[in-house]
């Protein structure tokens, strides 16, 4: 009886030793792909500057970007991609100067899923 005991009391430790190796070495890594699109035609939009920031609220009320965490350029496909250690939610700004386009979104980044949003971008 004594070696069952200790058979099962082994198994048990094995299995929870699995289970917080498992669980502690989750992937928590949070990754967004920013899609850029012409709000009229629907293509994709190239070269299109993107930033992802947090609004920061000046003293006369209003909000500005001022705290960037991420700046990046659209690919042939109007994407661009960002990875972050941890989950936020950032406000998104588009801007094509040389076609006179722009667009704004926010994102919701979420632990270890990559998320897609896309952003419609106007004629000024």
């Amino acid at each position: 009886m004594r070696k069952n005991g200790l058979q099962i009391l082994g198994v048990f430790i094995l299995a929870v030793a699995t289970l917080v190796h498992f669980s502690c070495n989750k992937d928590k890594t949070c990754k967004v792909n920013v899609k850029c699109v012409n709000a009229t035609t629907g293509a994709a939009v190239e070269g299109a500057d993107v930033k992802l920031y947090a609004p920061v609220k000046t003293a006369s009320g209003g909000t500005v970007v001022a705290d960037v965490k991420a700046e990046g350029t659209t690919n042939s496909d109007g994407i661009v991609s960002f990875t972050f250690k941890l989950p936020a939610i950032f406000n998104i700004q588009a801007v094509k100067a040389s076609d006179t386009l722009s667009g704004t979104g926010i994102v919701t980044l979420e632990e270890g899923k990559t998320v897609d949003a896309t952003v419609q971008m106007k004629k000024q």
